[in-house]
Protein backbone atom coordinates (compact mmCIF):
# COMPACT_ATOMS: atom_id res chain seq x y z
CA UNK A 1 0.00 0.00 0.00
CA UNK A 2 1.12 3.32 -1.16
CA UNK A 3 1.59 6.37 1.20
CA UNK A 4 1.13 9.85 -0.01
CA UNK A 5 2.08 12.81 2.70
CA UNK A 6 0.18 15.11 0.74
CA UNK A 7 -2.49 12.68 -0.04
CA UNK A 8 -2.70 10.29 2.70
CA UNK A 9 -3.90 6.59 1.85
CA UNK A 10 -7.09 6.05 -0.69
CA UNK A 11 -9.61 3.47 -1.30
CA UNK A 12 -8.22 2.70 -3.91
CA UNK A 13 -4.60 2.20 -1.90
CA UNK A 14 -6.69 -0.23 0.32
CA UNK A 15 -7.92 -2.15 -2.66
CA UNK A 16 -11.71 -1.02 -2.80
CA UNK A 17 -12.83 0.08 -5.69
CA UNK A 18 -15.40 2.82 -4.92
CA UNK A 19 -16.32 3.01 -8.61
CA UNK A 20 -17.49 -0.68 -8.67
CA UNK A 21 -19.46 -0.12 -5.27
CA UNK A 22 -21.50 2.66 -7.10
CA UNK A 23 -22.20 0.66 -9.99
CA UNK A 24 -23.32 -2.00 -7.84
CA UNK A 25 -26.04 0.77 -5.91
CA UNK A 26 -27.30 1.20 -9.14
CA UNK A 27 -27.74 -2.00 -10.71
CA UNK A 28 -29.37 -3.41 -7.46
CA UNK A 29 -31.58 -0.23 -7.21
CA UNK A 30 -34.26 -1.96 -9.59
CA UNK A 31 -34.27 -4.74 -7.32
CA UNK A 32 -34.72 -3.35 -4.14
CA UNK A 33 -37.67 -1.03 -5.51
CA UNK A 34 -39.83 -4.13 -6.38
CA UNK A 35 -39.71 -4.98 -2.66
CA UNK A 36 -41.16 -1.78 -1.48
CA UNK A 37 -43.71 -1.44 0.80
CA UNK A 38 -45.84 2.17 1.40
CA UNK A 39 -44.03 2.30 4.53
CA UNK A 40 -40.90 2.14 2.94
CA UNK A 41 -38.82 5.50 3.48
CA UNK A 42 -35.65 6.86 1.70
CA UNK A 43 -33.60 4.94 -1.23
CA UNK A 44 -30.64 3.19 -1.21
CA UNK A 45 -27.24 4.14 -0.89
CA UNK A 46 -27.72 6.03 2.32
CA UNK A 47 -26.16 5.25 5.63
CA UNK A 48 -29.57 4.68 7.14
CA UNK A 49 -33.11 2.36 5.78
CA UNK A 50 -35.80 4.06 7.15
CA UNK A 51 -39.18 2.71 7.39
CA UNK A 52 -42.42 3.73 8.67
CA UNK A 53 -44.12 1.86 11.83
CA UNK A 54 -47.13 0.72 9.95
CA UNK A 55 -50.54 2.42 11.47
CA UNK A 56 -51.95 -0.41 12.13
CA UNK A 57 -50.04 -1.35 14.99
CA UNK A 58 -51.28 0.74 18.06
CA UNK A 59 -48.27 -0.59 20.09
CA UNK A 60 -45.86 -1.92 17.86
CA UNK A 61 -42.70 -3.90 18.82
CA UNK A 62 -39.73 -4.32 16.71
CA UNK A 63 -38.50 -7.97 16.39
CA UNK A 64 -35.62 -8.47 14.62
CA UNK A 65 -33.40 -11.09 13.72
CA UNK A 66 -30.07 -12.13 11.68
CA UNK A 67 -28.99 -15.61 10.36
CA UNK A 68 -26.75 -16.72 7.69
CA UNK A 69 -26.98 -19.82 5.30
CA UNK A 70 -24.18 -21.45 6.53
CA UNK A 71 -22.30 -23.78 4.30
CA UNK A 72 -24.62 -23.89 1.55
CA UNK A 73 -22.64 -20.53 0.55
CA UNK A 74 -19.30 -22.28 0.04
CA UNK A 75 -21.32 -24.95 -1.91
CA UNK A 76 -22.96 -21.86 -4.16
CA UNK A 77 -19.91 -20.20 -4.87
CA UNK A 78 -18.20 -23.88 -5.33
CA UNK A 79 -20.55 -24.32 -8.07
CA UNK A 80 -21.08 -20.41 -9.46
CA UNK A 81 -24.75 -21.19 -8.32
CA UNK A 82 -25.67 -17.70 -6.80
CA UNK A 83 -29.32 -16.96 -8.01
CA UNK A 84 -30.92 -18.47 -4.84
CA UNK A 85 -28.58 -18.17 -2.07
CA UNK A 86 -30.32 -14.78 -0.98
CA UNK A 87 -33.66 -15.73 -1.10
CA UNK A 88 -32.51 -18.19 0.96
CA UNK A 89 -30.69 -15.99 3.33
CA UNK A 90 -33.70 -14.21 3.68
CA UNK A 91 -35.89 -17.11 4.53
CA UNK A 92 -33.80 -18.27 7.26
CA UNK A 93 -34.31 -14.89 8.85
CA UNK A 94 -38.30 -14.70 8.35
CA UNK A 95 -38.71 -17.66 9.84
CA UNK A 96 -36.58 -16.49 12.85
CA UNK A 97 -39.27 -13.51 13.16
CA UNK A 98 -42.65 -15.66 12.45
CA UNK A 99 -42.59 -17.85 15.03
CA UNK A 100 -42.58 -15.11 17.47
CA UNK A 101 -45.44 -13.82 15.65
CA UNK A 102 -43.97 -10.74 14.04
CA UNK A 103 -44.42 -9.71 10.61
CA UNK A 104 -41.19 -9.57 8.70
CA UNK A 105 -41.13 -5.80 7.82
CA UNK A 106 -37.98 -4.88 6.36
CA UNK A 107 -34.39 -6.48 5.45
CA UNK A 108 -31.00 -5.15 5.34
CA UNK A 109 -28.29 -7.14 3.49
CA UNK A 110 -25.06 -7.17 4.27
CA UNK A 111 -22.41 -8.70 1.35
CA UNK A 112 -18.66 -8.73 2.05
CA UNK A 113 -15.89 -9.42 -0.23
CA UNK A 114 -12.53 -9.47 -1.21
CA UNK A 115 -13.11 -8.25 -4.43
CA UNK A 116 -16.42 -6.75 -5.75
CA UNK A 117 -17.17 -8.62 -8.77
CA UNK A 118 -20.41 -6.56 -9.57
CA UNK A 119 -21.96 -9.57 -12.14
CA UNK A 120 -22.19 -11.92 -9.01
CA UNK A 121 -22.93 -9.24 -6.28
CA UNK A 122 -26.10 -8.12 -8.05
CA UNK A 123 -27.10 -11.65 -9.10
CA UNK A 124 -27.21 -12.05 -5.08
CA UNK A 125 -28.67 -9.37 -3.93
CA UNK A 126 -31.31 -10.18 -6.69
CA UNK A 127 -31.93 -13.15 -4.81
CA UNK A 128 -32.65 -11.43 -1.59
CA UNK A 129 -34.90 -9.04 -3.34
CA UNK A 130 -36.94 -12.61 -4.51
CA UNK A 131 -37.00 -13.42 -1.10
CA UNK A 132 -38.40 -10.29 0.64
CA UNK A 133 -40.76 -9.91 -2.61
CA UNK A 134 -41.91 -13.70 -1.02
CA UNK A 135 -41.75 -13.06 2.89
CA UNK A 136 -43.73 -8.79 1.82
CA UNK A 137 -41.00 -7.23 3.25
CA UNK A 138 -38.57 -4.57 1.69
CA UNK A 139 -35.11 -4.90 0.72
CA UNK A 140 -34.65 -1.13 2.49
CA UNK A 141 -30.67 -1.26 2.54
CA UNK A 142 -27.69 -2.98 3.47
CA UNK A 143 -23.97 -2.46 3.15
CA UNK A 144 -21.24 -3.64 0.75
CA UNK A 145 -17.71 -4.47 2.30
CA UNK A 146 -14.65 -4.53 -0.09
CA UNK A 147 -11.89 -6.41 2.59
CA UNK A 148 -9.17 -7.95 0.69
CA UNK A 149 -7.18 -9.65 2.62
CA UNK A 150 -9.44 -10.43 4.75
CA UNK A 151 -11.67 -12.07 2.16
CA UNK A 152 -10.07 -13.95 -0.99
CA UNK A 153 -10.86 -12.17 -4.50
CA UNK A 154 -13.37 -14.58 -5.02
CA UNK A 155 -15.25 -15.48 -1.98
CA UNK A 156 -18.04 -13.44 -0.42
CA UNK A 157 -20.15 -13.68 2.50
Amino acid sequence: MTHNRQKGLTYRDAGVDINAGNALIERIKPHAKRTAREESLGALGGFGAFFKIPKRYSKPILVSSTDGVGTKLKLAIQYNRHSQIGEDLVAMCVNDLIVSNAEPLFFLDYYATGQLDVDVAEVVIASIADGCELAGCALAGGETAEMPGIYSKDKFD
